[in-house]
């Protein structure tokens, strides 16, 4: 199995517009995942995208990261965009318990 993966692209003046999230999403690598959205919460563009790619599996640690990550890009008025890049199953797991709304997922 392969571990977090995590990439961010920068424009020319070194704010984050891009963030990309894959592999493992889990209580495993929650705590990286952490402390790759704290290292880049004050270097954010006023517009992310993000990517959610080759995703291996996404439990509930994951989840609430990346809705936290959420609330803090709306207390400081970023606008955000996510690209779910995940298969029928995985959309139709999170419609089935809720989540499809909070995650921005077109389901």
């Amino acid at each position: 199995m392969e571990k977090l993966k995590f990439r961010v692209l920068a424009e020319d003046r070194g704010r984050i517009e891009t963030i990309e999230i894959g592999g493992l999403v889990v209580l495993e690598t929650a705590f990286q995942l952490k402390n790759e959205l704290v290292a880049i919460e004050n270097k954010l563009s006023s517009k992310v995208i993000i990517n959610i790619f080759e995703l291996e599996e996404l439990d509930l640690s994951g989840v609430q990261l990346l809705v936290a990550f959420i609330r803090q890009m709306d207390q400081r008025k970023i606008n955000y965009q996510f690209n779910w890049n995940i298969d029928e199953e995985q959309k139709a797991l999170f419609s089935n318990v809720g989540l499809g709304n909070e995650l921005f997922m077109n389901i």
